[in-house]
């Protein structure tokens, strides 16, 4: 939706939708982001399954792990 005091000044370029990324991660790097933010979600809450919030975000961010990788990334969320 676009409003007319959103449009800014004549000329003016204004950004009305998201940003692509500047800097493309690779898969490691996306991972490393990902374990990181799982681990910090997942603090100070019993009763949760790591491996189902991590397999999750991975679904959602389009990424796949064999069955070993999955294990060394739940085994990362400890540390």
């Amino acid at each position: 939706m676009s409003d007319a005091k959103d449009a800014g000044q004549p000329g003016e370029v204004v950004q009305n939708e998201p940003a692509m990324s500047q800097n493309d991660a690779d898969a490691g790097q996306k991972l490393d982001g990902i374990i990181v933010q799982t681990r910090a979600d997942l603090a100070g809450q019993d009763g949760v399954d790591p491996e189902n919030v991590l397999a999750q975000r991975l679904s959602d961010a389009g990424m796949s792990l064999s069955d070993d990788e999955m294990a060394a990334a739940v085994a990362r969320l400890d540390g």
